[in-house]
């Protein structure tokens, strides 16, 4: 704690900078969890965790019993949280609002399997080439598919139906 009073307003500025566009440039989940586990120990990640969930929980309205329950953490830690939520809190309340949004965006595009085939029996010319695929390929020994394989990777074409299509015969 020493150390970092001796380092200039200024300093401390420039290093909180450069962490934030270190933070910035992680792209996926994958690359970020990559960075922390580099950065923290594994408690310190949870901790950190625990500090956001809590906060959403405390966002969404539940009681601080719940949240003891859930995250199994202190009623002061809790208290603290929402201390901070409502000093300040415009980091958190900016998370939540975001991943909120990003679950109920991916709920809304999820269907079921069942909902697709139905979808699809419904309304079959919108999905023929996909049907079309599916069926033959049901009717396919393993070197007839692999045959089919080989052709449409000679296409050298990535397209969503080349995906759809090499899916199907693996």
């Amino acid at each position: 704690m020493e150390k970092y009073s001796r380092i200039s307003e200024k300093g401390k500025g420039e290093l909180l900078k450069d962490f934030c566009e270190t933070l910035s440039v992680l792209k996926t989940p994958n690359e970020i969890l990559n960075f922390l586990t580099d950065l923290l120990t594994k408690q310190e990640i949870i901790m950190l965790a625990k500090r956001i969930k809590t906060a959403k929980f405390l966002i969404a309205g539940k009681d601080y019993r719940y949240i003891e329950n859930v995250l199994k953490i202190s009623h002061s830690t809790i208290a603290r949280i929402n201390q901070w939520l409502m000093e300040k809190g415009e980091g958190f309340r900016l998370i939540s609002e975001r991943t909120k949004k990003d679950k109920e965006k991916s709920n809304e595009k999820s269907l079921s399997g069942m909902e697709w085939k139905k979808i699809k029996r419904r309304y079959p010319l919108m999905f023929w080439p996909q049907l079309l695929m599916e069926d033959i390929v049901k009717v396919l020994d393993k070197r007839q598919k692999m045959k089919i394989k080989h052709a449409v990777e000679r296409l050298n074409h990535k397209s969503k139906l080349y995906k759809q299509i090499t899916h199907y015969l693996t």
